[in-house]
């Protein structure tokens, strides 16, 4: 949560009074490196050559501080020199915690006009908004009076946006009332691939609700995939753009950059002190001179990830670090082994406590000793298919703390 401090310093003795009225010479914003000084002065509501009171300075200050971009905001009010009037010092530090705002169904305006527009409505807004303070809000307001100056849907919602179990990463904003659906997606400069085949990658996209980031999720899914497995490793998508047809029916244009075509010159490994290079390259397939299928290339990395359990490396990342020549790609693949984990609890779930104690008997990891990863498939082999007279299946639940540096197991057993 951002901290609001309001100094407030008279160097007039008769602006004291609220009620007195006095002629606004000159504004001054000063502090912030986030903002132009003009759009500082003009988030103050103030007007230079205007009559104002001793309140009306304190509300400016209190639009800056309840804007939620500023961690402090000081002000002194004082004789203009050279003037009659009074001028308004303020003195603000800038926050800290910002997101982009994203503009979701907001067909009927290109992404500069709708940017320009809100700007001209919030002089603070600059792509970003504060994480609290009541900017969102503002922006919210701005893009109602917008749509509803053109006849348009003005319903306005908005939301932080987050992965499960993540921080937000963005403010998103859709017209509520919109009723958008995609008729059909364009693909612009794509040369490389069949057409068929692109086109079956967006179909998923027609007859849907159009929002751009639902967009941008099934593109990264189902379309760039395809060139990354032909060797185009920088394909991106350079623009998304909607237009309104019939009503509520939208063509959405997606421009792409296709970019090169890059095949393998080679690759080594580095970091890895428990399984010797050669024996982690077994497990890759991809042979140099190919063009380099990225998504069979990162499968292959995960599996190889999963070898290091057999050390209680729960933690190991490997990082495919490219350097790109001409239309050939080198890689170094970063092995980062990580912290030793240990095991951590056992609970054998799904039969009777008798029957549940005589398995655990035959667990042989003990609690502290290195987590093996592999040890429950030998647990299973050894031990439930042994059982006489008795079908067993099973399920396997890892619970890893990060913190502790442990791993749990939890079995559920059926017999069957």
């Amino acid at each position: 949560m951002q901290r609001l401090v309001l100094f407030v310093v008279c160097l007039f003795p008769a602006l004291a009074g609220a009620a007195d009225h006095f002629n606004l010479a000159r504004v001054l914003v000063t502090g912030s490196e986030r903002y132009h000084e003009d759009d500082l002065v003009r988030a103050t509501g103030l007007t230079v050559n205007t009559q104002v009171t001793s309140d009306d300075l304190q509300n400016a200050a209190n639009r800056l501080g309840n804007s939620g971009a500023f961690s402090s905001v000081q002000f002194l009010f004082k004789p203009a020199i050279g003037s009659k009037g009074v001028e308004a010092d303020f003195q603000v530090a800038d926050g800290e915690k910002f997101l982009p705002a994203v503009f979701e169904n907001f067909v009927w305006f290109n992404e500069r006009d709708l940017e320009e527009a809100v700007h001209q409505a919030v002089p603070l807004y600059n792509g970003q908004l504060p994480t609290s303070g009541s900017m969102s809000d503002e922006v919210s307001a701005a893009l109602a009076n917008l749509l509803a100056s053109k006849n348009l849907p003005s319903e306005i919602s908005y939301m932080l946006s987050a992965e499960f179990g993540q921080l937000p990463t963005a403010y998103k904003f859709r017209v509520a009332n919109a009723s958008l659906q995609i008729r059909d997606v364009i693909l612009t400069g794509a040369s490389h691939m069949l057409p068929e085949e692109l086109a079956k990658s967006v179909t998923p996209l027609k007859g849907t609700t159009y929002l751009r980031s639902d967009v941008a999720i099934v593109l990264q899914k189902n379309l760039l995939p395809i060139y990354r497995q032909h060797g185009y490793l920088k394909c991106a998508i350079s623009e998304i753009k909607p237009r309104v047809e019939d009503k509520n029916l939208v063509t959405v244009e997606v421009s792409l950059n296709e970019g090169d075509q890059y095949r393998l010159a080679g690759y080594t490994w580095s970091g890895n002190t428990l399984i010797p290079s050669d024996e982690l390259s077994k497990h890759i397939t991809l042979k140099a001179g190919e063009p380099v299928n990225a998504p069979q290339l990162d499968r292959e990395l995960a599996q190889v990830r999963k070898l290091f359990g057999k050390f209680g490396r729960e933690g190991v990342t490997i990082n495919p670090a490219p350097t790109f020549s001409a239309n050939t790609v080198t890689y170094e693949f970063v092995v980062k082994e990580g912290d030793l984990y240990h095991m951590g609890k056992l609970e054998i779930e799904g039969v009777e406590p008798e029957q549940a104690r005589k398995l655990a008997q035959g667990w042989k990891l003990g609690e502290g000793e290195p987590y093996d990863a592999t040890y429950v498939q030998q647990f299973l082999a050894h031990t439930l298919l042994k059982v006489p007279g008795h079908k067993w299946t099973w399920m396997t639940f890892e619970q890893i703390d990060d913190t502790l540096k442990t791993v749990n197991m939890r079995l559920q057993v059926k017999i069957e």
